[in-house]
C-alpha cells in the first residue's frame, strides 16, 4: 500500500486539506467524506472495497508496505508466477516471465484465502505454540518451587547431621550453606533468564494471532497471500527454537542434591568439607503436543530423487574363523554380532573383533536371526526344524524369553516397527507366502 496519510489523497491533489475517513485498498489512499460519496458513486471505483481508517490503521505495519501494484512499472498486478512466487503486472510477464509456464490470474489465486487451509493452519499453530510456551514456563516455574522446597530439605538434614558433631565443625557448616545458597542462586538466575525468554516469545506469538485476525478481517486477499508465507516461516523459526530449547542442558529439570562426607569417623583430621552441593539435571518430560500433522503447504522441501544406480557398497568389517553352517546374522547397536549356527541349534553372539561373548542354546534348529533394539533381544527361526516356532532370546539376562509356536516353517525374518515378517512355508520346498506377525514380548 501507498504510505499513509490522515488527509484526503483526492483533496491533497486540489491543495485542500481534509482529513480521510477511509481507504481504499484499490487506489491506495485515503478519501474523505465527500470524496467517499464520489468515490463510491463514479463508475470506475464503485467496486472498490473501502475501510474505515481505525480499521485501517490496525493492520501491521509490514501489511502497509505491501502494495497492489508493481513498483517498477506502476501497474497494477494480475498475474501470479508460482515458479518465482510472485505477483507480476502485465510488463512484469513480457519482460521477466516469458518463459514461465506456471503463472496463473492473480484473482483466482487469492480467492477465498481468508478462509483457505494455509491461514486456518497457520492460526492453529500459533495456537499450539503458544500453548507449548505456557507448559515449558509452567514447567520452569514449578523447577524453581522444586529446587527452593529441595534447598529446605538439604538444610534440615544439615542442621540435623550438625546437632550430632561439635563446635570443630562449625565453620565447615557455613562454608556448605554459603555453596548451597551460591548454586541456587545461580539456577535460578539460569532459570529466570529462560522464563524471560519464554515470556517474550509469549508475547511474539500472542502479537502474530492479533495480527492474524485483523490481517483477516481487514487486509486484501492479496496483502493476506503474500505475508502468510513470512508468518508461516516465523512459526516455523519458533517451532525450531522450541526444539532446540528441549534439547539443551538448561532446560532438563534440575534439581539440587546433598551428599554427606562418609569420613565423619575421622572427623577432626580428615574432613575438610561438610559436604558437596551440586546441580543434578535429568531429562525434561516436557511433551510438546501437536493437535495435527503440519502440511509442507507453507514449505515445501525440495528431497532428491534417489537411484539404484548411485548406491555403492562399502565394506565394514570381516570376522574369520567362527564356523560352519551359518545361516542368519545380524548388528547389534553396540557393534556386537549375532550369528546363528543351524546344526548346532545354537545362536552365538561376537564381538565387532571377532571374540565370542556367549552363547544360547535353541529348541530347534537355528535358522535366521533378528535384532528386537526396543527389548534388546533376539527373534530366531526354526528353518524346517520338527518343532515350527520363533524364539525371543533376551540379550541382557543371555537367556531364552519367550517361544512362539506355528503352524509352518519359517526360514527369513525382519523386523518393521512392531511386526515381526518371515517367510512361511507348509511343507519344504519354494517359499509360497509371507507371514507378518504384531510382536508383543512380555
Amino acid at each position: 500500500m501507498a504510505s499513509f496519510s490522515n488527509s484526503c489523497g483526492v483533496c491533497d491533489l486540489r491543495h485542500i486539506t481534509k482529513p480521510s475517513v477511509v481507504w481504499c485498498t484499490e487506489c491506495d489512499e485515503g478519501l474523505c467524506k465527500d470524496c467517499q460519496e464520489h468515490h463510491s458513486l463514479s463508475k470506475s471505483s464503485r467496486n472498490h472495497k473501502t475501510i474505515g481508517i481505525e480499521e485501517y490503521q490496525k493492520l501491521p505495519s509490514d501489511i502497509l508496505r505491501i502494495t497492489q501494484n508493481c513498483v517498477k512499472h506502476q501497474e497494477k498486478f494480475i498475474i501470479y508466477c508460482r515458479i518465482h512466487e510472485s505477483p507480476c503486472c502485465g510488463k512484469c510477464v513480457i519482460e521477466s516471465h516469458k518463459e514461465c509456464r506456471d503463472i496463473e490470474n492473480l484473482d483466482d489465486v487469492i480467492k477465498n484465502i481468508k478462509t483457505s487451509s494455509t491461514v486456518y493452519e497457520i492460526e492453529e499453530t500459533l495456537v499450539e505454540v503458544a500453548e507449548n510456551l505456557q507448559k515449558i514456563r509452567q514447567h520452569q516455574q514449578k523447577n524453581l518451587s522444586t529446587l527452593k522446597e529441595k534447598r529446605k530439605e538439604i538444610e534440615k538434614d544439615i542442621r540435623k547431621t550438625r546437632a550430632t558433631i561439635n563446635n570443630h565443625l562449625d565453620k565447615l557448616q557455613e562454608d556448605l550453606l554459603k555453596q548451597l545458597n551460591a548454586v541456587e542462586e545461580k539456577e535460578n538466575l539460569n532459570i529466570c533468564q529462560l522464563l524471560s525468554t519464554l515470556e517474550k516469545k509469549e508475547k511474539e506469538i500472542s502479537d502474530k494471532k492479533r495480527n492474524i485476525a485483523n490481517i483477516k478481517q481487514y487486509a486484501t486477499e492479496l496483502q493476506v497471500f503474500l505475508s502468510i508465507k513470512q508468518i508461516g516461516e516465523d512459526i516455523s523459526r519458533k517451532d525450531d527454537i522450541l526444539n532446540s530449547l528441549l534439547q539443551e542442558d538448561n532446560l532438563k529439570n534440575h534439581s539440587l542434591k546433598y551428599k554427606l562426607n562418609t569420613a565423619f569417623q575421622n572427623i577432626l583430621t580428615d574432613i575438610k568439607s561438610f559436604g558437596d552441593i551440586h546441580i543434578e539435571a535429568k531429562p525434561c518430560e516436557i511433551v510438546l503436543t501437536w493437535k495435527k500433522t503440519r502440511q509442507s503447504q507453507i514449505i515445501v522441501p525440495v528431497l532428491q530423487t534417489r537411484s539404484i544406480e548411485n548406491i555403492k557398497l562399502k565394506l565394514n568389517n570381516t570376522i574369520k574363523n567362527i564356523g560352519n553352517r551359518i545361516f542368519g546374522c545380524c548388528s547389534l547397536t553396540d557393534g556386537r554380532m549375532a550369528f546363528t549356527y543351524y546344526n548346532e541349534s545354537a545362536v552365538k553372539v561376537f564381538s565387532d573383533t571377532g571374540f565370542k561373548v556367549f552363547e544360547v542354546k535353541t529348541p530347534c534348529y537355528a535358522f535366521d536371526v533378528v535384532y528386537i533394539s526396543q527389548d534388546n533381544a533376539l527373534a530366531v527361526t526354526s528353518g524346517c526344524s520338527p518343532k515350527k516356532c520363533i524364539t525371543i532370546i533376551d540379550l541382557e539376562k543371555k537367556v531364552i524369553k519367550k517361544t512362539i509356536t506355528l503352524d509352518s516353517y519359517n526360514y527369513g525374518i525382519t523386523l518393521k516397527d512392531v511386526l515381526l515378517g518371515f517367510s512361511a512355508n507348509i511343507d519344504i520346498g519354494p517359499i509360497k507366502d509371507i507371514s507378518l506377525m504384531k510382536m508383543e514380548c512380555t
